[in-house]
C-alpha cells in the first residue's frame, strides 16, 4: 500500500500543466457533449461545459478556471451553435447565451476556487495549531532549561526550518 502524502507536502503542479489540464477538461466536456448533441438541447449542453469549469476551479484554481470558461464558450460556439464549425453566430440570442455562459462560468469558477483556497488556509492553520499544541505539551512536561531548549530547538527546525540559540543567565546571576 503506498504511503499517504499529506496535502501540504505534495509537489505543486506547474502553471503550464494546470492550464493544459484546464483545456483538456474543456475537450473532455466536448467529448461527452458531442455524442449527445441530438438528444440534449443547447441549454443542457451548456451545463456540461459549466461542470468542467467547476471541476477545473476546484482542482486547479482561478487562472485555469478562467481559461476553462473561455475555452468552454469557444467550443460550445464552434461545435453546437448554428452555423456549426464556425465562430459565426446566426442569431443574436446566442450572443446573450455566450455572455451568460461566460459570466456564470467565471463567477462559479471564482467562487469554487475561493472555497478551495479557504480550505487550504484552514488546513494550514490547523496544522500550525496542532504543532503549537504539541510543543506546549512537551514544554509543560519539561523539568529543566535543557529540556526546554531541546523541545524548542526541535520545533524550530521541524516547523520553521530555523536554528535556535537559547541565551540564559548564568546560574550565579
Amino acid at each position: 500500500m503506498p504511503a499517504l502524502i499529506p496535502f501540504a507536502a505534495r509537489e505543486p503542479m506547474s502553471e503550464g500543466r494546470r492550464y493544459a489540464l484546464a483545456l483538456l477538461a474543456c475537450v473532455a466536456a466536448l467529448a461527452v457533449a458531442l455524442p449527445l448533441r441530438e438528444v440534449l438541447d443547447l441549454a443542457n449542453t451548456v451545463m456540461l461545459f459549466l461542470l468542467a469549469v467547476v471541476l477545473v476551479a476546484s482542482r486547479l484554481g482561478r487562472g485555469p478556471a478562467v481559461i476553462a470558461s473561455l475555452g468552454s464558450v469557444a467550443l460550445f460556439d464552434f461545435f453546437f451553435v448554428p452555423p456549426r464549425f464556425s465562430f459565426e453566430v446566426s442569431h443574436g440570442q446566442y450572443l446573450v447565451t455566450f455572455a451568460v455562459m461566460l459570466a456564470v462560468s467565471l463567477i462559479v469558477g471564482q467562487l469554487t476556487a475561493g472555497l478551495r483556497s479557504q480550505a487550504r488556509d484552514a488546513e494550514r492553520r490547523e496544522q500550525a495549531t496542532r504543532a503549537l499544541y504539541d510543543l506546549a505539551k512537551v514544554l509543560a512536561g519539561a523539568m529543566s532549561p535543557a529540556q526546554v531548549e531541546l523541545a524548542v530547538r526541535a520545533f524550530m527546525a521541524t516547523h520553521l526550518g530555523a536554528r535556535l540559540w537559547l541565551l540564559l543567565p548564568a546560574p550565579d546571576d
